[in-house]
């Protein structure tokens, strides 16, 4: 597993990192970083890969947060929201927020500086190049969303542009992916940046950008700022 800092500039107080993994080699360092429950969670996946992206990815961000709130990995309180969504269980407050996701080879983990943001979120997808770009944006997408996808050159990096958008607001927000994917519009800008309308009042002031994926993937960070950047 190699963890690297992501290298495009960021908003405040976010940081972003990126794991390449080895989908062949069983992840038996970095299972010795997990807890009990953990290890039981990755040993239920029939497929190696699958365990090796999981181990990999929550030991990343074990021993990521372990280093922020000093304590040994396998301390680190992770809870979940009901909606799923991961957070540190810190009586002190002011913990660090994070988000993660990974696909095919890769990993991304984001951290946010509770000074800075209030939520984070991040995701990142292999393209696959026989996806069924209709089927899909009926599906997900708003109607806005479907005619820019239907007119665009490169309609499947349109179609992933907006998905990996669309999940990383969403988990930001911190509800159900699935229940709300077309409670948000997601407008890739020409400086990377998303154009959001939301179907939700309270859903304000989340703000939405493209990361520079690796070849054959998608990516996008989403965060809510406590001030305007």
């Amino acid at each position: 597993m190699h963890l690297t800092p992501w290298p495009d500039p960021l908003p405040a107080g976010i940081e972003v990192y990126r794991l390449d993994f080895d989908l062949a080699t069983e992840a038996t360092a970095a299972r010795q970083v997990l807890t009990p429950a953990e290890r039981a969670k990755a040993d239920r996946f029939a497929r190696t890969a699958d365990r090796v992206r999981f181990t990999e990815t929550r030991a990343a961000l074990r021993r990521l947060l372990a280093e922020r709130v000093g304590c040994e990995p396998a301390e680190v309180p992770l809870a979940s929201s009901a909606h799923g969504k991961p957070y540190l269980e810190l009586a002190s407050g002011g913990a660090p927020l994070f988000n993660l996701s990974h696909s095919g080879s890769h990993a991304l983990i984001v951290l946010g500086d509770a000074r800075a943001v209030s939520e984070v979120g991040v995701d990142i997808e292999e393209c696959m190049a026989d996806v069924d770009i209709e089927g899909v944006a009926s599906l997900a997408f708003t109607e806005r969303e479907c005619d820019e996808v239907r007119g665009a050159a490169d309609r499947l990096q349109a179609l992933y542009s907006r998905w990996v958008g669309k999940e990383a607001v969403l988990k930001a927000i911190g509800v159900g992916v699935a229940e709300h994917l077309k409670s948000i519009g997601i407008h890739p800008g020409a400086d990377g940046r998303y154009a959001l309308e939301s179907a939700v009042p309270e859903w304000t002031n989340f703000q939405a950008m493209t990361l520079e994926a690796p070849a054959g993937y998608a990516a996008a960070l989403a965060w809510r700022a406590k001030e305007s950047t």
